[in-house]
């Protein structure tokens, strides 16, 4: 575009519509600008939407008892039509080596790695704890790492990203829910939360 052409395209727009049209072409210079910078901030948007959408309810930040006179605090509980699922948010980026029956994983970041203990096995403690608490319902859990995390060598089943949401926790209004999972539901909501 020439300037006799821009010069044109100005006096066209009136003074509301020529500053609506600069905050617009300013944006636009941001966010190209600033790019790799906002990449992250929506990939974390778009991962709390797609965890608010699955199961038919949510609780966050459920306090449990143990078992030995302690609590612990669950990250997501999901309500199925046929069970109750617990769900992890880890937040590892970088490469993550890992299997179900190894004591500890490695996180790769560059050239350095750290190793962590296996989540599955607090996860299984997770599990069984809801499990005593709601007896007669099925009750499951999974891992969720973020965008951040890769699996260059795989991962087990009860871990799970974005691109591979298990079908289980998929919303689908056509089942109906369960009324022993509902009742338990409903006492689970009764637990205290923070």
């Amino acid at each position: 575009m020439d300037t006799v052409n821009i010069s044109q395209l100005i006096d066209k727009v009136s003074g509301l519509d020529a500053l609506l049209f600069g905050i617009l072409i300013l944006l636009l210079v941001v966010l190209v600008v600033k790019r790799k910078k906002l990449r992250p901030l929506w990939l974390d948007l778009k991962t709390r939407r797609r965890l608010k959408r699955l199961g038919h309810g949510q609780l966050l930040k459920l306090h449990c008892p143990d078992g030995l006179g302690y609590h612990f605090v669950i990250d997501r509980i999901i309500l199925r039509h046929d069970g109750i699922t617990l769900l992890r948010h880890l937040k590892f980026p970088g490469k993550i080596f890992c299997a179900d029956d190894i004591d500890d994983w490695t996180q790769l970041l560059g050239t350095k790695s750290y190793r962590f203990k296996n989540p599955i096995y607090e996860l299984e403690c997770q599990v069984k704890a809801v499990a005593d608490c709601v007896p007669g319902v099925e009750v499951d859990g999974y891992l969720f790492f973020d965008h951040q995390a890769s699996f260059p060598k795989g991962h087990p089943d009860r871990v799970f990203h974005l691109n591979d949401i298990p079908k289980i926790l998929e919303r689908n209004k056509q089942h109906k829910i369960n009324a022993v999972v509902k009742s338990a539901w409903d006492k689970l909501k009764t637990m205290p939360r923070g």
